[in-house]
């Protein structure tokens, strides 16, 4: 099972209920952590310029820089991703994890790059992982390739895919069929 925090399929115009849901479910602050996936038509832009202008042409918005910041690894996946491969390779989205294993309903209200913040998520993931020290992980892997928080976030995506192996994963939208875009893939989060 892997799961990666990255778009999967991918609407034509209007937001995708699962980033939707995502969001309602963390509330205020985190909600904003899950930002609208971009339109297919971004994909390939050639510029933060072009990306916008071709977004806003499909579907009547703009793409935020952080959102353009990953577009080249959103059609990556895109480009390899098949409706097939869906059962192994899941979207899943860390603070959306953190939420359901905080078991609180609602988004965590510490951000994850203050320390009381990645010491509450830490908290959570010791419950199901062996602690670590995201330090030392960051140094073994080099310091300069990763941050702090993209550790932690990177074991509660592995969480995450054990949740999903077995079968105690929550999918968003909460909905009896996913959506599924032009190309046959589900549009969903996974917790």
């Amino acid at each position: 099972m892997i799961a990666i925090d990255v778009p999967i399929g991918l609407a034509r115009a209007t937001p995708r209920a699962c980033d939707v849901d995502a969001r309602r479910f963390l509330g205020a602050p985190r909600a904003s952590s899950v930002f609208p996936a971009p339109s297919r038509a971004a994909l390939g832009a050639a510029s933060y310029a072009d990306a916008c202008a071709r977004s806003l042409h499909a579907c009547g918005r703009r793409l935020s820089r952080q959102l353009y910041g990953i577009l080249g690894k959103i059609s990556e996946v895109d480009r390899l991703l098949t409706p097939a491969l869906q059962s192994r390779v899941r979207e899943v989205h860390p603070e959306v994890t953190f939420a359901v294993l905080a078991g609180r309903g609602r988004g965590l209200a510490r951000s994850k790059k203050t320390p009381a913040g990645e010491r509450e998520r830490l908290a959570i993931l010791k419950r199901m992982m062996p602690a670590f020290d995201p330090e030392r992980v960051r140094r073994t892997v080099g310091a300069a390739a990763v941050a702090r928080d993209d550790i932690v976030d990177a074991v509660a995506c592995l969480v995450t895919a054990s949740r999903i192996h077995d079968r105690a994963a929550l999918v968003f939208p909460r909905a009896a069929t996913p959506e599924r875009d032009p190309r046959g893939l589900r549009m969903e989060i996974v917790a």
